[in-house]
């Protein structure tokens, strides 16, 4: 065979792992959110809008759904912050209101299936850094879902005189092959690049984030959110599906409603946003 490739037949194909795609478990999430393993997805949405709340949320439902760990790669928030939102999300009460024998049972389960990465303040965040711990979370702790957020706190290090565009395209191809090589699914949180408006913004989607199109281009899945015009209420918006017979899932977006005292997403009516607030 010529060097860097394998030539065979159907038969002769490796077998591939019964569990193939990753989801929510709940309607409306599952009509858009599919994470296949060995691919990559890309969730953006513009600043303050709830990217990190809704992948971790995301991630810890399909974590119960699916039965397997999270991994966590976290730039920006605080594993207290992951840990104080997924009690809210699991218990409906804030971290510093729950009694030694909850607080317990609360960390063993989160114990079981979250990996969190504590990244040093002095740490070269670069990609040959970021493949020894995405290794390190798929083989070492069995994460079968792991979470870059934000890919725009990384190092990016393009060789001399390669621009951007190329090295992102690069690095996301890499990426992608370490997923496949080890049976996970990457998910990655991206800042978009500034988005003119009237005063209203459009949703970004992988075009607008910073620096490429190979945001748009390489990963199965797309994800934005983006606030909709009801309060309390959220649009999950799928801007891009590699496989829909595989995934179930279709470009379009669903609405849903967001409690933040809870830090969790619901289907719209599921949320009594009174009790919520008075918790």
């Amino acid at each position: 065979d010529p060097p860097g490739v394998v030539i065979t037949g159907f038969s002769d194909l490796p077998p591939m792992s019964a569990q193939r795609v990753l989801r929510v478990g709940s309607d409306p999430f599952d009509k858009v959110i599919a994470m296949e393993i060995g691919e990559l997805s890309v969730w953006t949405g513009l600043p303050g809008n709830g990217k990190s709340t809704l992948i971790t949320w995301v991630a810890d439902a399909v974590s119960r759904h699916e039965g397997i760990r999270v991994g966590m790669i976290g730039f920006e928030t605080h594993p207290y912050r992951i840990r104080d939102q997924l009690a809210r999300s699991i218990t409906h009460k804030p971290w510093r209101e729950l009694g030694g024998e909850a607080r317990d049972r609360l960390l063993a389960d989160l114990d079981a299936r979250w990996r969190m990465v504590h990244v040093s303040g002095d740490a070269e965040n670069h990609l040959g850094w970021l493949e020894g711990h995405v290794k390190a979370l798929a083989v070492r702790d069995r994460c079968r879902l792991i979470i870059i957020d934000p890919w725009n706190e990384m190092e990016h290090l393009p060789e001399p005189g390669e621009n951007m565009t190329h090295y992102i395209n690069f690095a996301l191809r890499t990426i992608r092959r370490w997923a496949r090589a080890l049976e996970c699914h990457i998910a990655i949180v991206t800042h978009p690049a500034k988005i003119k408006s009237d005063g209203r913004p459009r949703p970004p989607t992988g075009y607008d984030c910073a620096d490429s199109a190979a945001f748009f281009n390489k990963p199965g899945l797309g994800i934005t959110i983006h606030p909709a015009e009801e309060e309390h209420q959220s649009q999950i918006i799928n801007w891009k599906t590699r496989d829909t017979l595989l995934y179930g899932t279709q470009k379009g977006h669903v609405t849903v409603e967001f409690a933040s005292a809870w830090g969790c997403f619901r289907k719209v009516g599921d949320i009594d946003h009174q009790a919520a607030m008075e918790f």
